[in-house]
């Protein structure tokens, strides 16, 4: 597997990658958001390739409370593989080189929240249905490299 940035030709297969993990990991009115991301991107995005197929995605930001980590995201059927811990890592590295005084932050579900743990981060509030019936949104947090 090999990591590089996101590029306009991973576009179709992003989209793809997306909506295989609606409606668990995903609702389905994100999809607009996220197309529009791709279409502008100023940040940081990273794509992992396996066998010439994009299989994941997801970058990161700088905002007012610190770092974020943004879309990121694995091919439904390669779940549970250790592409997603890769990818977090990835980022994590590349934040730490560039913003080791910063915490780390993600917006994330409730599915997805035992991964994130794994990784570090600590829930910091858990909104009912914040992303829609069913789908609780967790703010969650990674103290800087630095702290």
């Amino acid at each position: 597997m090999d990591f590089r940035r996101y590029q306009t030709a991973d576009y179709d297969a992003c989209l793809e990658i997306f909506k295989g993990n609606v409606p668990k990991y995903f609702i389905e009115s994100e999809l607009e958001e996220y197309s529009l991301d791709l279409k502008s991107l100023d940040d940081p995005y990273y794509v992992a390739e396996q066998d010439g197929l994009v299989v994941a995605a997801g970058g990161y930001c700088l905002n007012a409370k610190g770092v974020g980590l943004t879309w990121g995201m694995v091919r439904r059927e390669l779940h549970g593989q250790g592409i997603g811990r890769a990818l977090v890592q990835l980022r994590l590295a590349h934040i730490a080189e560039d913003y080791p005084d910063q915490a780390v932050y993600i917006d994330t579900s409730q599915h997805t929240r035992p991964f994130y743990e794994r990784m570090g981060f600590v829930a910091e509030s858990v909104e009912t249905d914040g992303y829609g019936p069913g789908l609780h949104k967790v703010l969650m947090k990674r103290p800087a490299v630095s702290a």
